[in-house]
């Protein structure tokens, strides 16, 4: 069965269709530039599909890009105050984290561009699926702003901090293709397959337990900030956890039977 919310001045869609959530960025006029309502609707986005136990979440954008990043005309039209500002600036950062610490696998499809804030949320995610042609940016520097979004940690976690150090500094621009190829991004694929690759790791994703799945999330967040000891000791306690659990047992007997298994999160 598929739910969707279509109402078109929400600035984000919410979709489900089986083990599938979508939250899909819905500013298309605008490239889906970021506002306070967006990532309002992002954490909304994944706050449901967790109670609704989706077994996986796509984060999309409607239109020609995924996301140009800040809406620089409402920037101009606008003058903050520094609390309005402080505000702003730790919506952008928790929509991040809510992406990245979300307890099941989240996919960002990225076609067109993006861009700033755009790229910050895509490398939030579990896996990027990017268009060859599309681009990806970090301009921040080069305007007189900053990088947010955690990216000083998620960039570097995926291509090593002197890289990261110069994709940032320099505020070069990749596309998918070369993105991909320096683990930038996960894969790149020609514009009219992308749909077709996204779906086709998300139903992948939606066969795996989603209880082992929660704890590898967590635990590889975890890395940065945990000891040898530490990490040891939460994978087994996520073993025995998982032990403990019916999927665990259908594992078993399916590899047994030689047959698929039917993982029901319990």
């Amino acid at each position: 069965m598929t739910t969707t919310d279509t109402a078109a001045e929400n600035p984000t869609r919410y979709e489900r269709d089986g083990a599938v959530a979508r939250v899909r960025l819905n500013r298309p006029d605008s490239l889906n530039a970021v506002t306070p309502a967006l990532y309002e609707g992002i954490r909304d986005g994944l706050d449901r599909a967790a109670e609704e136990d989706a077994r996986v979440v796509v984060l999309e954008g409607e239109g020609r890009a995924f996301c140009v990043g800040a809406d620089m005309q409402k920037h101009d039209e606008t003058e903050r105050t520094q609390k309005e500002r402080r505000e702003y600036v730790w919506q952008a950062q928790e929509a991040a984290e809510a992406v990245q610490t979300h307890p099941q696998p989240v996919i960002a499809k990225v076609q067109g561009y993006a861009i700033g804030a755009g790229a910050e949320l895509a490398l939030s995610a579990d896996f990027v699926l990017m268009a060859e042609e599309a681009e990806i940016r970090f301009p921040e520097v080069s305007i007189g702003t900053y990088v947010g979004g955690g990216v000083s940690y998620t960039l570097a976690a995926r291509v090593g901090q002197a890289r990261a150090k110069e994709l940032v500094l320099s505020a070069a621009s990749l596309t998918g293709e070369e993105a991909a190829a320096e683990g930038v991004v996960t894969t790149a694929h020609p514009e009219p397959e992308l749909d077709d690759s996204v779906d086709e790791l998300a139903a992948d994703l939606a066969g795996n337990a989603p209880i082992p799945m929660t704890f590898a999330k967590e635990q590889f967040g975890r890395v940065r900030r945990a000891s040898r000891k530490d990490m040891l000791t939460a994978e087994a306690e996520a073993l025995l956890a998982c032990m403990a659990t019916e999927d665990w047992q259908e594992g078993v007997d399916a590899f047994a039977e030689d047959r698929e298994p039917s993982f029901e999160g319990i």
